[in-house]
C-alpha cells in the first residue's frame, strides 16, 4: 500500500499545472539544486532506497543484542531524530527517547533494568551533539555503576568521521548519510537503528517508502505531493490531527515549520488534539485560509493523507519540498535554529552563540511560579494570570501564541493538556512543544518565519533526585542554559517572551491552570 491523499479542497489548478510542466517532482527525483536556492543537505531523497543495506546490518545487531538480553532500547537523539524513531517503532514501549536533557526524565530512563538496556546515541549531520553526548555520559556512569561495560551497551549512529564515531570507545558504530538532518532523516539509520532494534521491520519500511517515492516522482497532475505542496505553500496555518499512528502529526509539524519557515514566510503548523480543537472545528475563524490536514482517517480534514506510517513520511517530504519550491526557499536549510545554542561548560562549538544564561531576577513570583518578562510587561503585574493577559495583548492581528515546555514530557504531560484551552480563550493558534524537541521544527520557524508569534516559556527546578545520580544536576543546568538561551533569540527578534519558572514543578502546573481558567 502506498500514500494517497483525499482532499476536499482544490489545490490552485495553475500552480499544479506549473509544477507538471516544470518537471518538478521528477526534478526533486534527481536532486536538481535549481529547485531551490541551494541544497544544504538532499540525502533525504535517495534515503528509502539508499537505506536498503541497513536491513541487514540492523537484523543482525538486534539478534545479537537479544541474545545478550538487551532488548530495552534507549535512544539519545537529537535533531528531531526521537520523533521519527517514535512513528516508526509504532509506539513500542521498548523504545525509550531521550531527546532532553530533563534530568526527571532521564534518571526514570535510567530506573529501568539497565542490564537489558542498549542505549543508541544518534546526532544527525549539522545537529549539535554536545547534549546527546552529556546524556551519554550520564548513562555510562550508570552503566558502570551497575557493572556493566558501556561498549558492549552502546550503539552509535553517525555521519563518517563524526565526533560521536571518535568518541565511539569500543562501541558499535552503524554510520548514516553526511547529508541529512532533522526530520529528514526519518528514513535513515539514524531512526532506522533505534526503530529497528526496538522491533520495528525495517525492510517493510523501506520496503512502504520505496513504493510511494516511485508514485512521488511522476510529473502528473495526479501526483499527491504535487496538490499537498501547492496548499501548504499557500496556507497560513496549517492544523495537523493523526489516527492511529502516534508521532506523526508531531513529525510533520516539525518537518513544515522547520522546512518552510524561514526568510519571513512559512506556514504555521499547529498540532491539535483532533476534531474538537478550536483551530479544526471552525479553522477560518481564526485565520482565513488556514487548512487542517489529517494524517490518517482523521473527521472533518479539509486534506488527508493516507497509508502506511513510512509511505506518509516520504508524501510529506516530498510535499513540504514542492512547497519549498513555490516560497523560494530549501527545505533542508535551517539558518535560524541554532541561534540559541549555548556552550556547555568547560566547551567551545561552533555553533555557540554568545548569549548570557544567568538565571536573572523575577519580575515577580506568584504560587510557586517565578515570572521572567520584558518591558512589554506592564508596571504592577503581579499574577500569572495578568501576565498571560498582558502577554496575549501584545498579539497583532495574524499573530499565535507558542509555549515551549523544558519539562518532563512524561511526569508533566498535563501541561500539554492546557494547549486547546488557551486557543479556546485566546482565540489564537496555539501551539505547544515539548522543548528542545520541537526546537528544530518550530524554533526555526519562530526565528526565521513571519514574526508573528508570543511566547509563553514553561521550565521547571529539577525534582529532587537520587543521590547515586548526582551527576544530573549537570543536565539540569543545560535544559535550563538552552530555555535562556532560546527566550533571549526570540526576544532579540522582537517577539514578546514571557518565562514561567515552577520552583515546584506540580505547583506551578497548578497555579498556570488556574491562571489559563481566569483569562
Amino acid at each position: 500500500m502506498t500514500a494517497r491523499l483525499q482532499s476536499s479542497v482544490p489545490p490552485p489548478a495553475e500552480v499544479v499545472a506549473r509544477l507538471v510542466g516544470d518537471a518538478v517532482a521528477s526534478r526533486i527525483a534527481e536532486c536538481d539544486p535549481t529547485l531551490w536556492p541551494r541544497a544544504a543537505r538532499p540525502g533525504w531523497v535517495a534515503a528509502p532506497r539508499a537505506s536498503r543495506p541497513l536491513v541487514g546490518e540492523i537484523e543482525g545487531l538486534r539478534e545479537r543484542l537479544r541474545v545478550a538480553g538487551q532488548v530495552r532500547v534507549v535512544l539519545a537523539a537529537a535533531g528531531g531524530v526521537g520523533v521519527a524513531a517514535e512513528v516508526l517503532a509504532g509506539a513500542d514501549p521498548r523504545l525509550i527517547v531521550l531527546d532532553t536533557t530533563d534530568p526527571a526524565q532521564v534518571a526514570d530512563a535510567l530506573a529501568g533494568d539497565l542490564g537489558a538496556t542498549v542505549l543508541v546515541v544518534s546526532a544527525p549531520p549539522g545537529e549539535d551533539a554536545r547534549p546527546v553526548e552529556l546524556v551519554r555520559d550520564i548513562v555510562h556512569r550508570a552503566f558502570r555503576a551497575d557493572g556493566l561495560d558501556p561498549a558492549a551497551h552502546t550503539v552509535i549512529v553517525t555521519a563518517p568521521d563524526g565526533p560521536l564515531q571518535e568518541q565511539a570507545d569500543g562501541a558499535t558504530v552503524v554510520l548514516g548519510p553526511a547529508d541529512v538532518d532533522g526530520p529528514w532523516a526519518g528514513l535513515t539509520a539514524f531512526a532506522l537503528v533505534p526503530a529497528g532494534l526496538a522491533g520495528a521491520d525495517v525492510g517493510a519500511v523501506l520496503a512502504d517508502a520505496a513504493a510511494a517515492r516511485a508514485e512521488l516522482v511522476i510529473d502528473d497532475p495526479a501526483n499527491p505531493c504535487l496538490a499537498l505542496g501547492a496548499l501548504l505553500a499557500d496556507a497560513p496555518v496549517v492544523a495537523l490531527a493523526e489516527d492511529g499512528t502516534p508521532g506523526l502529526a508531531e513529525w510533520a509539524a516539525q518537518l513544515v515549520g522547520g522546512g518552510l519557515g524561514k526568510n519571513g514566510h512559512g506556514p504555521l503548523p499547529v498540532v491539535v488534539e483532533g476534531p474538537d480543537a478550536p483551530e479544526w472545528a471552525d479553522p477560518d475563524s481564526l485565520r482565513p485560509g488556514s487548512l487542517t490536514a489529517g494524517l490518517g482517517d482523521v473527521p472533518g480534514a479539509a486534506v488527508a493523507t493516507l497509508g502506511p506510517p513510512a509511505a506518509q513520511l516520504v508524501l510529506w517530504q516530498h510535499a513540504t519540498a514542492v512547497a519549498a519550491h513555490l516560497l523560494g526557499v530549501d527545505p533542508t536549510d535551517r539558518p535560524d535554529a541554532a541561534r540559541a545554542a549555548v556552550d556547555l561548560p568547560g566547551t567551545a562549538g561552533p555553533h555557540s552563540a554568545p548569549i548570557a544564561t544567568s538565571l536573572g531576577t523575577a519580575d515577580f513570583t506568584d504560587g510557586g511560579v517565578d515570572v521572567h518578562a520584558g518591558p512589554w510587561l506592564p508596571a504592577g503585574t503581579s499574577t500569572v494570570a495578568a501576565a498571560l493577559r498582558a502577554l496575549i495583548g501584545t498579539a497583532d492581528e495574524g499573530s499565535h501564541l507558542t509555549v515551549h515546555a523544558y519539562l518532563d514530557r512524561l511526569d508533566d504531560a498535563s501541561a500539554a493538556v492546557l494547549r486547546p484551552e488557551l486557543a479556546r480563550r485566546t482565540g489564537l493558534p496555539t501551539t505547544f512543544g515539548w522543548a528542545p524537541r520541537c526546537l528544530p521544527g518550530g524554533g526555526q520557524r519562530d526565528k526565521g518565519g513571519p514574526a508573528d508569534a508570543v511566547v509563553c516559556q514553561l521550565t521547571g527546578a529539577p525534582p529532587d533526585l537520587p543521590e547515586a545520580l548526582a551527576e544530573l544536576q549537570q543536565a539540569a543546568e543545560l535544559q535550563q542554559a538552552q530555555a535562556r538561551a532560546d527566550a533571549a533569540a526570540l526576544a532579540h527578534r522582537g517577539l514578546p517572551v514571557l518565562r514561567l519558572h515552577f520552583s515546584d514543578r506540580v505547583a506551578g502546573l497548578v497555579t498556570l491552570a488556574r491562571a489559563v481558567q481566569q483569562l
